[in-house]
């Protein structure tokens, strides 16, 4: 009104307009929505470049567009069945970190069906099925998932609750795992798993229950992670293993009983008296009669075997086995496990050896076998540790001579105490297990050579009434 004038408001350049985070991605997908209704680049649905562009969406918090995309490019006809697998696979997971699992069940349904992808199916099916409070439904999920993998995290204690809820006495993982769905046979399996007896380099044994037969047997089932059709070359060593044990034939061999490649098991008879592992840590050493009487099955064992070509490698106490308990009379011993056994060639003779990768257990393993060099005199070598371990309660080293792996004959000396009761033997019963102790392979008796020179012992120990 006086003639003042205010100066003009400082004017602030324009804002931009806000960016939309998922253009770039968005215009990908649209460009490939385009031209898969052209019939072109079907194959890359589901490719890695696909899926990068889906995780972009994801990650610039455009969580609904990406599963929009992803259910409409699974809705394209013609799609392969590898890429709309991958890329279902993808869209559940994106379900399942939303918590909205009911609408992922249709694709866990149709991934179920493959191999590659129905441990996890089946996992999230049965998480969908508890959270409804459907117990039945849960329950037939997760059994399948133990049938793929029997140590599935917070699996087992789910399936012993559901079968208490839902009133089934069988036992956790028990017709599943055995056969049922996953060997694609009706449900009633004939083998129902009790427990875990033990686990080796292919695979884990159960306490099962044959109920054809009704009577209590071992079941070892392959580790799922060598099942896969890419671990065709373990599938069929497995069963490769389990016919050579069968074609064995031998009291002191573990008997196979029945086999299945579709359902990746071998029944054997069971071990219920345990192993020698388990008798020498709860009850100690072995007297020096029963020792060697136990020395000469195991070598009867290996002479069985090597006739065939075949080359244990891991002869120890875990894998020497009882059918009853240890010191009742009349019951032998039993090798088993020869999961990582040198098999025979193709004519059934002893393959050639040359070098290959060290397997076994270290205590037990001779200086060639460790360096890679596989032989039957490898066995006579175990054969003496597991002596020397009935006789003492330990292997001849200690720790650090042990992973030093400087060896010695004269490691096998024994103590007195040994001899308490056959003082006269001492010297040959020492030379015996000296002799197939020797770190060079060479200066080792034959199998056949050993197991006579053990009964010679035998005898002489029974006839000077030691214990």
């Amino acid at each position: 009104m006086f003639g003042r004038q205010t100066e003009p408001p400082v004017l602030s350049p324009p804002a931009p307009e806000p960016k939309h985070l998922g253009s770039e991605e968005e215009v990908f997908l649209a460009q490939l929505v385009l031209d898969l209704a052209d019939g072109k680049r079907r194959d890359q649905i589901g490719n890695p470049e696909v899926i990068a562009r889906l995780e972009g969406l994801w990650k610039a918090s455009h969580e609904l567009l990406a599963i929009e995309w992803m259910e409409k490019l699974l809705s394209v006809p013609e799609v392969s069945p590898d890429a709309a697998a991958t890329l279902r696979a993808a869209l559940v997971e994106r379900y399942d970190q939303r918590g909205e699992l009911a609408a992922a069940a249709p694709h866990l349904e149709l991934l179920a069906n493959l191999d590659a992808y129905a441990l996890r199916a089946h996992y999230l099916l049965a998480e969908h099925a508890r959270r409804r409070g459907d117990h039945e439904r849960a329950l037939r999920h997760y059994e399948a998932v133990l049938g793929r993998d029997v140590d599935y995290p917070n699996v087992r204690v789910r399936v012993e609750r559901l079968r208490q809820l839902t009133g089934r006495a069988a036992p956790v993982a028990g017709e599943t795992i055995a056969a049922g769905e996953v060997a694609g046979v009706q449900a009633g399996a004939r083998y129902r798993l009790m427990r875990e007896l033990g686990r080796g380099a292919t695979g884990v044994v159960y306490l099962a229950r044959d109920a054809e037969l009704d009577r209590d047997v071992a079941v070892k089932l392959l580790h799922p992670h060598l099942a896969g059709t890419e671990r065709a070359d373990a599938l069929s060593r497995f069963f490769h293993e389990a016919r050579v044990m069968a074609s064995l034939r031998h009291p002191n061999v573990v008997a196979v009983l029945d086999m299945d490649e579709a359902s990746r098991r071998i029944v054997m008879e069971l071990a219920a008296g345990g192993t020698l592992r388990d008798v020498l840590r709860e009850r100690g050493p072995r007297t020096l009669r029963r020792a060697i009487e136990r020395h000469g099955q195991i070598l009867s064992a290996l002479a069985a075997a090597h006739r065939r070509g075949i080359v244990h490698c891991d002869l120890k106490p875990g894998n020497l086995m009882f059918r009853r308990d240890a010191d009742l009379p009349g019951v032998e011993i039993m090798l088993g496990d020869f999961g990582v056994a040198h098999l025979p060639d193709a004519s059934g003779g002893v393959a050639a050896v040359g070098r290959t990768e060290a397997v076994g257990t270290i205590a037990y393993m001779a200086p060639e076998q460790r360096r890679g060099e596989i032989t039957p005199s490898s066995d006579i070598y175990a054969s003496a540790v597991v002596l020397y371990e009935m006789f003492t309660g330990r292997t001849p080293w200690t720790r650090e001579i042990l992973m030093a792996g400087t060896r010695r004959a004269e490691d096998f000396r024994l103590p007195a105490e040994v001899f308490t009761d056959a003082a006269s033997l001492a010297g040959d019963v020492q030379e015996h297990i000296i002799r197939l102790g020797d770190p060079d392979p060479a200066k080792r008796p034959t199998t056949a050579r050993a197991l006579a020179e053990s009964q010679r012992l035998r005898e002489r120990i029974i006839a000077a009434g030691a214990a």
